[in-house]
């Protein structure tokens, strides 16, 4: 994998010559990416080395030498902001000074985080969590799934700041090769009866997202979710964009929702614990379960949608087993995902959204053209 996604960002890369990117190649195959870093900045290896295209093949082999930090400030300078250095441990409030700030009648928060090999990326996560001004009490959890890369050795960090906030579930084999969703594994962890989700390489950007969200829940009672806009990071292209074009607040229409038209991301949403009546599935199954969760969850009650509140950061990372997939097979989990709703939502008398979720599918495997959710 990693060497067609080099390719692919040599090939973006304006004026680069064949001879290099040949040897930039040949480096990372036999393992030597730092010789590879060295081959790339060589004076007059490429014409133009303050594009994006530039800045990401950059990040991209940074991360594969394990230099994390200085690959996250190259990003950093890509899209003008600095938030790894704004969204460090050491930037954070203590757990006394947030604890002395919930209230006794507001509603917890468990927050989950399930992360592999996120070493790059935990930090991020982590301190936009505790980054949190609410009057709501908060949890963290993470669970970590037989990380190799320093993750772990990270987490110890935060667990010895945050002793009472944070709970830490380290697995000592990968499930996620065996099957398992690790999102599903973590939700029987959660104590509160509300809950946030983001995992590890996605973070928050506004102090706010939990307060506001928590406060709509609590005080609109038949609401499964609050949901609300995001931004995402696109680290093949080094740009920042908004993820949804529409800025309204407003609850957002069940059909939409139950026919996955629309898709509430993880990162986004918080979600009533009684409400969340996730189907069991395996990773075999092949399906989405962002989209899983957003059809049960409009399925069982309003989702109301904060559109101009920007939360969080969907990053799109080339590490990840989803972005470098391509569009067929994207497209493939999307009809598997409905296939698999189908049936659950005829148990759950959604007959006529069962029924529209396979025309669907049958449209889409008719057409054998990607569609993007």
């Amino acid at each position: 994998m990693s060497q067609a996604v080099l390719s692919q960002l040599l090939r973006q890369v304006t004026g680069l010559d064949e001879a290099i990117g040949a040897q930039v190649l040949h480096c990372v195959a036999t393992g030597d990416v730092n010789q590879a870093l060295q081959t790339l900045e060589a004076p007059g290896a490429a014409v133009d080395t303050h594009s994006h295209a530039w800045g990401a093949l950059r990040v991209y082999l940074l991360h594969l030498a394990k230099r994390y930090t200085d690959a996250n400030r190259v990003l950093d300078d890509m899209i003008g902001l600095p938030l790894s250095e704004q969204l460090s441990i050491d930037n954070c409030p203590s757990e006394a000074e947030i604890m002395a700030r919930w209230e006794p009648e507001a509603e917890g928060v468990s927050v989950l985080c399930t992360t592999f090999n996120h070493a790059r990326f935990i930090d991020m996560a982590l301190a936009s969590f505790f980054s949190q001004v609410s009057s709501h009490p908060f949890e963290v959890i993470v669970r970590d799934d037989a990380s190799t890369d320093g993750t772990s050795d990270l987490l110890r960090r935060w667990e010895d700041r945050y002793p009472q906030l944070l709970k830490v579930i380290r697995l000592p084999e990968n499930t996620y090769r065996l099957g398992q969703s690790p999102m599903l594994a973590t939700m029987p962890y959660a104590t509160q009866p509300l809950i946030a989700m983001c995992e590890g390489d996605d973070f928050w950007v506004d102090s706010n997202k939990l307060h506001w969200q928590a406060e709509l829940l609590q005080k609109n009672p038949t609401w499964s979710a609050v949901t609300h806009n995001h931004f995402e990071l696109d680290e093949g292209t080094g740009r920042l964009t908004p993820g949804r074009t529409t800025k309204i607040r407003g609850v957002l229409p069940k059909q939409d929702l139950v026919n996955v038209n629309l898709v509430l991301w993880g990162h986004t949403l918080m979600v009533r614990r009684s409400s969340l009546n996730m189907p069991l599935y395996t990773l075999q199954d092949g399906v989405l379960g962002d989209q899983v969760m957003t059809c049960m969850l409009g399925a069982a009650g309003e989702v109301f949608f904060i559109g101009d509140l920007f939360g969080s950061v969907a990053r799109r990372n080339l590490f990840s087993t989803y972005t470098p997939l391509s569009a067929a097979d994207k497209q493939r989990r999307r009809i598997n995902t409905r296939r698999f709703l189908a049936p659950i939502l005829t148990q759950r008398g959604e007959k006529q959204a069962a029924q529209r979720l396979l025309r669907w599918c049958q449209a889409a495997e008719q057409q054998a053209s990607p569609m993007a959710v």
